[in-house]
């Protein structure tokens, strides 16, 4: 992501939008903060004065800087008043154009594991940064709450693949004995009876499968009460 001076988006790339969650070309012209608050329902949250604070220090002293492991909720594209948490390994970097500092190159990875947190805390421990045990159990939690979401979402695809094959098996069955029936009323084969009902599919524009409904309804008329 660009900042100019005034912390005011110039420019994004795809990789930042998806990981940030963001419409393709959403971002660009808004003030950093307001389209990156703090999560209201979280406070613990700091990513922006965090953040503000290493934006500055890259600003005044034309330097990198490389910020710690930083917890920082983004907004649910889906429910705008609901923040996705998130755990980040932000860079900030000065933008030099023909010697002069006109903004900020910021940089982020998104730590998605425990086992990443861990190794970045042990980094930053290494050049004398320390955490808290809040701070510790706070990006945790960030970390976990994303794995529980991210177990749901493959758990509702597995549901909805799962009902994708059922169905399949439904409607072959259905044809199977659609065919069947054909092949045994004009004693054709298998391939003559798919070849016709597809025949009768395209003549009423309606699926196979609606059709060899029809024809066994029609062969096995439901009983009366």
């Amino acid at each position: 992501m660009l900042l100019d001076r005034d912390l005011r988006i110039r420019a994004v790339s795809h990789a930042y939008e998806r990981v940030t969650m963001r419409d393709h070309g959403e971002l660009p012209g808004q003030f950093l903060f307001d389209a990156f608050p703090d999560n209201p329902h979280d406070p613990q949250a700091n990513g922006t004065t965090n953040l503000a604070l290493s934006l500055e220090t890259v600003l005044r002293t034309g330097h990198t800087d490389d910020m710690r492991v930083q917890r920082y909720d983004v907004r649910d594209p889906a429910a705008p008043d609901e923040f996705v948490p998130k755990v980040w390994s932000p860079s900030n970097a000065p933008l030099i154009d023909h010697g002069e500092l006109v903004g900020v190159v910021h940089r982020v990875e998104e730590v998605s594991d425990t086992k990443r947190l861990l190794a970045e805390i042990a980094r930053a421990a290494d050049q004398g940064v320390s955490w808290t045990p809040a701070e510790l159990l706070h990006a945790l939690e960030a970390i976990d709450a994303a794995k529980s979401a991210h177990d749901h979402a493959r758990l509702q695809a597995l549901l909805a693949e799962n009902e994708q094959l059922r169905r399949a098996i439904e409607t072959r069955d259905t044809i199977g004995q659609a065919k069947g029936m054909l092949m045994e009323r004009f004693d054709i084969d298998a391939a003559s009876a798919f070849e016709l009902l597809v025949r009768l599919s395209q003549d009423t524009n309606a699926r196979v499968e609606q059709i060899a409904l029809k024809l066994l309804k029609v062969d096995h008329p439901p009983r009366s009460s």
